[in-house]
């Protein structure tokens, strides 16, 4: 037997600064909003020459990513899924466009083909740069707006390759920055930076449309990420759990782009819920064995980000009824049963996540639903259960059980949300390893979950 050696980097703990003060007049009304079934991706009509498809892959292994454990073996997941690529790389439909950094190695950005024989590299190489900072966003833009000058293209994809931690930016003037004690999205172990949640927006504003943005991170699908993002892209995929470093298999998912170069949302969606599915079903092929996946917990969904502009009307109805109906028990029940995500506390000494804030939203408003006593808070739970299900998610899975927490990820929704943490009292420190206070982020500024959770956070204090 193998003994599964994920290595999984999280922070020591978690505060809010929510002191606003809210009150509710009323619940609101939203029942007249019909649920639509979710279109397909609109193209504009493409310059003559350009491919129809680039791939870009920003991957930041300037971390452990580049040389870690999994299952006990090492691995180094960067190359790995360089090589993938190589296997199929640029063809007359698709470019494979990445830029690549390593732990002491500075970055080089490159165009990937397809390595033919022993003396094929498999890339063309475009730049090197020793002292690349692969934690800055400006990077990031940089890196796309390159992509998209010297190969153009009708629809473009980025993928985010690293760790990450949702919508935490940890303070590094208390906490030293890289995976050794905290992690964030495309974190740089060598210049100590990251992304910012907050950064995400911007990095997205600048560097322009993007078809597809998919983040081969952990934790990252939540909806405090995906509406910084909301108004750059047409898809969001990603984890609401944490994901392998094994990551994707970009063989795969390349020979799907060739196959389908006009793809729809709910048929690249589908092509990365479905193998999720046959991953996690067959196991991790380690050279002779395989490894079973049945004792790990996953997550994969796909978000569609215009109907995240609809997200805080539902939130709010819900959380105006669920407050002013008083529905202490029901939240009470749903902070202690809710399916909750890995712990930002050290998994192995936190098995029962009472240091995970991160809940799937749906199971949330379910349990809500289930527990409440007031029609009215029943009807608000429902219409936001209906609009995850029917408009804002295009395809979910969840995969296996915590049996610890009596958890099963097969009732997850897809979008992940903060909430109140299990452990009683909160300690006041945790506030103190937060570069960016939870009541500044957007959605908090648009709809009234943050002041929910704070009231949430009252009552589970009594």
């Amino acid at each position: 037997m193998f003994k599964v050696l994920i290595t999984f980097l999280f922070l020591t703990g978690l505060g809010f600064n929510l002191n606003a003060d809210f009150s509710f007049e009323n619940g609101g009304d939203i029942k007249s909003i019909e649920v639509k079934e979710i279109p397909t991706v609109s193209y504009k009509a493409a310059k003559e020459g350009v491919k129809d498809i680039t791939l870009m892959v920003f991957m930041n292994a300037k971390n452990d990513l580049s040389n870690s454990q999994l299952f006990g073996l090492v691995g180094k997941w960067a190359v790995k899924d360089l090589d993938e690529m190589k296997k199929v790389g640029s063809t007359d439909k698709v470019n494979v466009v990445v830029e690549i950094g390593e732990k002491g190695k500075g970055s080089k950005r490159l165009l990937v083909l397809k390595k033919d024989g022993f003396f094929s590299s498999g890339e063309k190489v475009y730049s090197e740069d020793k002292n690349a900072d692969m934690g800055d966003y400006k990077r990031v833009v940089d890196f796309v707006k390159w992509s998209k000058t010297n190969f153009p293209a009708k629809k473009y994809i980025l993928v985010l390759w690293n760790h990450g931690l949702g919508w935490i930016d940890p303070n590094l003037q208390s906490h030293s920055a890289g995976t050794g004690t905290s992690k964030g999205i495309l974190f740089d172990d060598d210049t100590k930076n990251y992304v910012r949640t907050k950064q995400l927006g911007e990095m997205m504003k600048n560097m322009g449309y993007v078809d597809v943005v998919v983040f081969n991170a952990c934790l990252m699908q939540m909806a405090e990420v995906a509406y910084e993002i909301k108004d750059y892209t047409s898809l969001i995929v990603g984890s609401e759990e944490t994901m392998l470093a094994y990551g994707f298999e970009y063989d795969k998912f390349l020979s799907f782009l060739n196959s389908n170069v006009n793809f729809s949302k709910k048929q690249i969606s589908d092509f990365f819920i479905n193998w999720y599915k046959e991953f996690y079903k067959n196991g991790v092929n380690m050279g002779p064995v395989s490894v079973p996946l049945d004792s790990i917990a996953a997550t994969l969904s796909a978000i569609e980000p215009s109907e995240l502009k609809n997200l805080p009307q539902y939130l709010n109805y819900f959380a105006s009824n669920v407050m002013n109906n008083k529905e202490e028990e029901a939240v009470k029940s749903a902070i202690g049963s809710v399916i909750r995500f890995t712990s930002i506390a050290d998994p192995a000494k936190d098995k029962e996540k009472k240091i995970a804030p991160y809940v799937d939203l749906y199971d949330f408003a379910k349990i809500v639903y289930e527990k409440s006593s007031n029609p009215s808070t029943k009807e608000s739970a429902k219409l936001l259960m209906d609009f995850i299900k029917a408009k804002l998610v295009v395809s979910s899975v969840g995969i296996n059980k915590d049996t610890t927490n009596n958890y099963d990820y097969s009732a997850v929704g897809g979008v992940a949300i903060n909430m109140t943490m299990k452990i009683k009292p909160v300690p006041p420190q945790f506030d103190s390893i937060l570069e960016t206070k939870y009541s500044e982020l957007s959605l908090s500024k648009d709809s009234y979950w943050d002041e929910f959770v704070k009231w949430t956070d009252e009552v589970w204090a009594k």
